[in-house]
């Protein structure tokens, strides 16, 4: 078919959706009228003949002509419908949705597609808002003395045995609490590789400011994220915010599962169907799905792409971790991890 020659009527909705009116000439039709014969043909039994072997006029003569005008269009759409995308650069994501609006024996077929697509927004200086959130005055770390003492002493109960219940000399049961071995070298040598209580005491203090440390940085990332969102105007449509809740919800029932539960007594327990279950995660798989395309567009402004080897060292991890995935389908998901943790990188270099 000769792409610059499909007529369409175009017309953009609300919610990143596109409608799509046009027609199928006779012609059209008729060029896949043999197919369409053979199709329909293969799946009715008439005696005498073989299946898929009909002649047209039996089988017309079986079924009428409106199913085998029905095959012809469906055949000429396979072909029509990503013609007009093309024509149109039209971005679709997701199955269209297809009504026929007239349809009669020798006449064009008229038809309408609604199908959504990929939206499209204006992104604001996201290099500013990381720069003016990076320059922020950001408090001093420090580790206090309350927090030093309440992670020894998290350290000393880990490694301390269980209360063990036992008898009295009047033989009545009481439960023995052993107390909390004293913090000394012999101790913390017990630990890991520590010189002494110095020692260990210097680097619990340099363990706990670098876990303030990341958290601070954490907070900062979501706040630049955050507020390039909130800068952001994006119609999301519908089949993509579908999509992210399945997912979203794979990932919880799997956790679940992991736990030795199941999601349906979960569901019981918590007094919710699956059903309002999902509607409490649309509006975070809302956001997160906006996020990305954010992260995507940006991705392909900076012309960010992940070395080779770095995709690769990640993929044989991540597949060492989940022997039951499959390569090609890890790959991708590698690709968009490695990519989304370069522009982080970028932002946190606006300074």
């Amino acid at each position: 078919m000769d792409i610059n020659k499909k007529e369409a009527k175009i017309k953009k909705l609300e919610n990143s959706m596109v409608e799509i009116e046009s027609t199928i000439t006779i012609d059209e039709l008729e060029k896949r009228r043999a197919k369409a014969v053979k199709n329909l043909g293969s799946e009715i039994k008439i005696d005498g003949f073989r299946t898929g072997n009909i002649p047209e006029d039996i089988l017309i003569k079986k079924i009428g002509e409106m199913p085998l005008l029905n095959e012809m269009a469906e055949l000429a759409l396979s072909d029509i419908y990503p013609t007009i995308i093309i024509q149109n650069d039209i971005k679709a994501i997701g199955q269209p949705r297809i009504d026929i609006l007239k349809m009669a024996p020798g006449n064009p077929v008229e038809f309408k597609i609604t199908v959504a697509i990929m939206p499209e927004f204006k992104l604001p200086d996201y290099k500013k808002i990381a720069k003016k959130i990076n320059n922020e005055k950001q408090e001093k770390i420090e580790v206090s003395e309350k927090e030093i003492t309440d992670t020894i002493t998290h350290i000393q109960k880990m490694n301390t045995p269980q209360p063990t219940p036992t008898k009295d000399e009047e033989g009545k049961e009481k439960v023995v609490v052993p107390e909390l071995p004293e913090v000394n070298d012999e101790f913390v040598k017990k630990l890991g590789d520590f010189n002494d209580v110095a020692d260990f005491r210097a680097k619990l203090v340099e363990n706990i400011k670098k876990e303030k440390e990341n958290k601070v940085s954490e907070a900062k990332k979501v706040k630049i994220i955050d507020t390039i969102l909130e800068e952001t105007k994006i119609e999301l449509p519908e089949i993509i915010s579908i999509s992210e809740v399945d997912r979203m919800l794979a990932q919880t029932k799997a956790d679940i599962t992991r736990m030795g539960l199941q999601f349906d007594k979960y569901l019981e327990h918590i007094k919710k169907t699956e059903e309002e279950f999902r509607n409490e995660l649309k509006p975070e798989a809302e956001k997160r799905a906006k996020i990305q395309l954010i992260l995507d567009t940006i991705i392909k402004e900076e012309n960010i792409t992940p070395s080779e080897e770095d995709v690769k060292k990640s993929v044989e991890e991540l597949l060492k971790q989940h022997p039951e995935a499959k390569e090609e389908q890890v790959t991708p998901y590698v690709q968009m991890v490695l990519s989304n943790q370069e522009v982080f990188k970028m932002f946190d270099e606006q300074k």
